[in-house]
């Protein structure tokens, strides 16, 4: 795997690297189809804004930095699944391969399965064969988009499934435990 032949990367988990490769394919997107300065501004508010809103938050009831960094530390893969990937995940694999796909005069069906096996492929990189299973997820979701053209709608509903994931696996790992 190239990211870990750069040695900023190397020791990193592969959830870590997963989510440098999307920051990079967003960005490199959207220099590429030359956005507006307003659609990239928003784009990179979005992706920062989550955290900014939970620092502030954090700050003003009081709290060190330092227990906020503990707290980031303890929950990283949390709030990486929950708030970045879906983000980033969503303008790589919902928004950008729209517009590859009209440029190539790809037909709706071939956009959904070019954008729904790409989805399942990433996915497959770091969680191994179960997230086929995702397949179907990415096809409701490529029609939500196609049905509202809202990119906000999908990183919502993407940040809900892998809340709700996360719970469902937390809760079976308790329930084992007791």
């Amino acid at each position: 795997m190239l990211t870990k032949q750069l040695p900023i990367l190397k020791k990193k988990s592969l959830f870590f690297q997963y989510l440098v490769c999307l920051v990079l394919v967003t960005g490199i997107n959207c220099f590429y189809f030359k956005q507006s300065w307003t659609i990239m501004l928003s784009i990179m508010i979005v992706m920062v804004l989550p955290f900014l809103l939970f620092v502030a938050e954090y700050l003003l009831l009081g709290q060190k930095m330092a227990k906020l960094l503990v707290l980031y530390r303890k929950n990283k893969i949390v709030i990486h699944s929950i708030v970045y990937f879906p983000i980033f995940e969503e303008f790589v694999f919902r928004y950008f391969l729209y517009h590859h796909s009209l440029l190539l005069n790809y037909n709706m069906l071939q956009y959904i399965l070019l954008s729904s096996l790409s989805f399942v492929i990433a996915h497959i990189f770091y969680q191994g064969s179960t997230s086929v299973v995702k397949i179907l997820f990415s096809i409701v979701l490529n029609l939500v988009f196609l049905l509202t053209f809202n990119i906000f709608i999908l990183i919502f509903v993407h940040s809900l499934f892998n809340l709700w994931v996360y719970l469902l696996q937390t809760s079976k790992y308790d329930n084992y435990l007791l």
